[in-house]
């Protein structure tokens, strides 16, 4: 192909930088690369010594491997982004990713090879895990109660002086309280060969105690059972469960590490309530408990009406049991809004939840004067209260069933025709049956 020669161009060779010599006046003919024909010789020799290197063997060859193909794969997305650019990154995306796995692998061969030269590939690797296992930052996760329980590992031949694991771990866990950082470039002392290894002595952690033990419980409980968009801040993403649950249904989830297998449920952008994991523990077999919210602040975990356990074996079953709860509860309000007329039947004898020292209760105010309360370690009731007085509660009826009812005077309020204590599916709905009966004149059964 004919076209017009370049004025002013620049020598191809690397590290000329001459300026190609100006083409006769309209002369026409195939672009010229090199300033003379001397820096075009340098420049084959040196392309034959490229290719000489990187058709050979070992890691210095495949890291210009990867060099040239990471070039060719941006040449090839800019020809083909004009024509489809989503196509053309995702390709680009893939090979890049590839390229750069491959490119980093070949770079720590070069490096220590170098580093030891006299080792096979595969002391190499041994002596590249060993390194990375006693990095100080590693090992400052690591507790020197928890490290000194394991057994000692096994260890490559070493030439430089030995410094035991467990101490190193004591003083990375120490610093770590500090927050003090491992300067740049330092690495962890190594071990010697096998005969000059001694393992540091096994001191066995001390059986925790009963005490210990339930309060251990009651954290993992307490996290679970606190709001995870209190603990973990927005979610940072939200799947859409309409395929499942139908339309308007998410689950929002975090990339926190300890929010692992947290999901918040949400209908129309709605929290309806969470599920979180558990262990076996005073709640029952290990599972996911799910959490159905009762106002901003408060919420209620719900029971397996099958086992009786508050826990469920899968995210999916915890996910099920909120939305049929909260499905439940929107027919209960529906039917409460033209439900029955309402009557008291006779008292019970219980007393009011304030009175049976439950401890501090949190407290929320409602709307025309009322004040909610609710008692955390106390779950099954809820209370009512306006100047300071009590006016009605709400009591759980059937843990097993998830039913609840509403007093007046400790009086279940009833079904004026038949005299029924009205069950409510929830604490939401029997909440709302007591606000109704309050604004009522009810007369007793």
């Amino acid at each position: 192909m004919l076209f017009d020669v370049a004025v002013g161009a620049v020598c191809e060779r690397s590290g000329c930088g001459k300026t190609v010599p100006a083409p006769e006046p309209g002369k026409r003919g195939r672009r010229p690369k090199w300033c003379s024909t001397a820096c075009k010789s340098k420049a084959a020799r040196d392309k034959l010594k490229a290719d000489a290197v990187r058709s050979g063997e070992g890691a210095r060859p495949e890291v210009l491997r990867c060099a040239e193909a990471a070039v060719d794969a941006v040449h090839a997305f800019l020809d083909a982004v004009d024509d489809d650019p989503v196509a053309a990154y995702e390709e680009f995306y893939k090979a890049h990713a590839s390229l750069a796995a491959r490119a980093s692998e070949a770079a720590e061969d070069v490096r220590d090879e170098i580093r030891w030269p006299g080792l096979s590939v595969q002391e190499r690797e041994l002596r590249r895990a060993e390194e990375t296992l006693m990095r100080p930052d590693v090992l400052a996760r690591v507790a020197p109660d928890v490290l000194a329980e394991q057994p000692a590992p096994g260890v490559s031949d070493r030439s430089e002086n030995p410094a035991s694991a467990a101490a190193l771990a004591a003083a990375a866990f120490s610093d770590r309280s500090e927050k003090a950082a491992v300067p740049a470039g330092t690495s962890a002392p190594v071990i010697t060969d096998r005969s000059e290894y001694r393992a540091p002595a096994r001191v066995p952690a001390p059986a925790a105690t009963p005490e210990q033990r339930a309060q251990a419980f009651e954290a993992l409980r307490r996290a679970a059972c606190t709001n995870p968009s209190i603990r973990f801040g927005e979610p940072d993403r939200l799947d859409d469960l309409s395929p499942t649950l139908g339309e308007g249904w998410l689950a929002a989830s975090w990339d926190d590490p300890q929010a692992e297998d947290v999901h918040q449920l949400l209908h129309r952008g709605q929290p309806i309530g969470w599920t979180a994991p558990l262990p076996d523990g005073p709640w029952g077999p290990a599972g996911h408990l799910a959490a159905a919210y009762q106002g901003e602040q408060a919420a209620a975990i719900l029971t397996d009406s099958a086992s009786g356990a508050r826990t469920h074996r899968t995210v999916g079953d915890a996910l099920d049991a909120l939305q049929r709860a909260h499905a439940t509860r929107l027919s209960a309000a529906q039917a409460a809004a033209g439900g029955p007329r309402l009557a008291l039947k006779r008292p019970t004898g219980w007393t009011v939840p304030s009175d049976r020292g439950l401890g501090i209760p949190t407290r929320y105010a409602l709307a025309n004067g009322l004040i909610h309360l609710i008692w955390p370690d106390h779950p099954g009731v809820q209370e009512l209260q306006r100047d300071d007085r009590a006016v009605g509660w709400i009591e759980e009826y059937d843990a097993g069933r998830g039913t609840w009812t509403a007093l007046i005077d400790s009086s279940i309020v009833a079904d004026a025709a038949s005299g029924e204590p009205l069950l409510c599916p929830g604490a939401n709905a029997a909440l709302a049956l007591l606000r109704r009966a309050l604004g009522e004149q009810l007369t007793r059964w």
